[in-house]
């Protein structure tokens, strides 16, 4: 599975491919390739932070026992 920042180093890549890209049509596809895995990214990071909230908790129960 990808991690956050395995997507966004992927939108990175593919913006910098856009702006080098001298068709139109291809610079858009990559564009919006790019805002697809910034997506990604923005929800593997809500998807991490739950569970490491989980596990901070889990760690504080286990120290107090």
């Amino acid at each position: 599975m990808l991690t956050s920042d395995d997507h966004r180093q992927l939108a990175e890549r593919c913006i910098r491919l856009a702006k080098e890209c001298t068709k139109p049509s291809v610079a858009e596809y990559l564009m919006t390739l790019a805002a697809n895995y910034l997506d990604l990214a923005e929800q593997a990071l809500r998807l991490r932070e739950p569970a490491t909230a989980v596990r901070r908790q889990h760690i504080k129960v286990m120290q107090k026992e």
